[in-house]
């Protein structure tokens, strides 16, 4: 039953639906006035910008600009393991072009633009992206597809009072990221005045303890995997027997290293072990520290310099699946925390835990969000509970 004054609508009718610019691969740079949106920079949610191209615009490409709270879906496998490739863009994100295969919804008519994209970032749309994306080697979905999506639409004004409420969730979301990523960019800062004297295999235990999942008792495991590090730093919580290969055993508090494609950089810091047993992709080198807290050891490995080392190893290997050998990594200088003053410890080690304590706190806000919007969205919840709920967690 539809409840009084909304109305069934498609996608169509509420948005725009642009499809990307085909910009030539030869105009992209590696710096310049426009970043370019492409489907690998379309994260759950939000923007990734890892391994952008950039290029200055013409001004019939600028038509391709897009503005915060423009919607954004990724057309070539729109579905991946860590959800939807859904993003809602955000003040930061901009300037920036839309590129083919991607596409921009702009709310039009008696539409709020905010609300659209709690619309579209929903379950409901997800799925129904699932059930209609074609091809096999490389699904993806038309703009056609995505117009045909149906979906109640409120009124003018409950459209804007919900995305009030979801949205108040959000910018605490968005605050607590940028104060976790200022609070990490601070400790790297901070530990790159020791000079780097040491192997990092003089400071650190490698773990090479491998379990095979299928033989694990367990309903539920933390799987510190690479799709979860990008998708949030946060490890997927699934059977064991959805894991289909050895893992490494992460049983004390650890540091993981990508020594996959470290042109992008991956540390995971795991200062404390979850009650669940923990296993990590044997695409990590997992690493103890012996003279440190963890924190610490996740600050002199994520250093700019350390990862320009990694990435000088695999100069010259094509592909897109560069790998440093463990050995190497574990042969290259870092700072020795054994030099390093209490203070100067205190201060990175605080910094490290109050940007995990930033995340989490978004992860708990976002949980809630994720509880009401389809509640909101349906009409079964009215938004001053919505606000009351909201206020017990923002």
């Amino acid at each position: 039953m539809i409840p009084e004054g909304w109305r069934e609508s498609t996608l169509a009718d509420s948005a725009d639906i642009v499809c990307g610019f085909p910009f030539k691969s030869s105009d992209f740079r590696d710096s310049g006035s426009h970043r370019l949106l492409r489907g690998d920079n379309v994260g759950q949610g939000v923007a990734k910008w890892d391994g952008v191209k950039w290029m200055d615009p013409s001004t019939r490409e600028a038509m391709y600009s897009l503005r915060p709270h423009d919607v954004v879906l990724a057309m070539d496998r729109p579905w991946v393991g860590a959800g939807l490739k859904c993003a809602v863009v955000q003040e930061s994100d901009t300037p920036s072009l839309l590129v083919q295969r991607v596409a921009r919804l702009r709310a039009k008519g008696e539409v709020d633009q905010r609300f659209l994209g709690y619309a579209v970032n929903n379950a409901t749309f997800a799925e129904y992206v699932v059930s209609v994306q074609t091809g096999t080697s490389i699904p993806h979905i038309s703009s056609r597809q995505i117009g045909e999506h149906r979906l109640l639409m409120p009124p003018l004004d409950r459209q804007r009072a919900v995305a009030a409420v979801l949205g108040a969730l959000d910018d605490k979301i968005a605050a607590n990221t940028k104060l976790a990523s200022t609070a990490e960019d601070l400790a790297r800062t901070l530990a790159s005045a020791v000079p780097v004297t040491v192997p990092l295999g003089e400071i650190v235990e490698h773990i090479k303890t491998t379990v095979n999942p299928d033989g694990l008792a367990d309903d539920r495991v933390a799987h510190f995997s690479l799709p979860a590090f990008d998708a949030g730093i946060e490890p997927e919580v699934v059977g064991p027997q959805e894991i289909k290969s050895n893992k490494f055993l992460v049983g004390e508090p650890s540091v993981l290293v990508s020594k996959l494609n470290p042109r992008f950089p991956r540390v995971w810091n795991i200062p404390t072990i979850s009650p669940l047993t923990s296993l990590a992709s044997t695409e990590f080198v997992t690493l103890r520290p012996r003279f440190s807290s963890t924190t610490l050891l996740w600050a002199l490995t994520s250093q700019p310099a350390f990862g320009s080392a990694l990435e000088a190893m695999v100069a010259g290997t094509s592909g897109s699946h560069q790998r440093v050998k463990p050995a190497e990594m574990l042969s290259t200088l870092v700072p020795d925390p054994r030099v390093m003053s209490d203070v100067l410890v205190g201060q990175i080690d605080a910094l490290g835990l109050r940007a995990i304590s930033s995340r989490d706190e978004s992860r708990t806000l976002a949980a809630t969000r994720d509880a009401l919007l389809p509640q909101l969205m349906s009409g079964k919840l009215r938004v001053k509970d919505a606000e009351r709920a909201v206020s017990e967690v923002a």
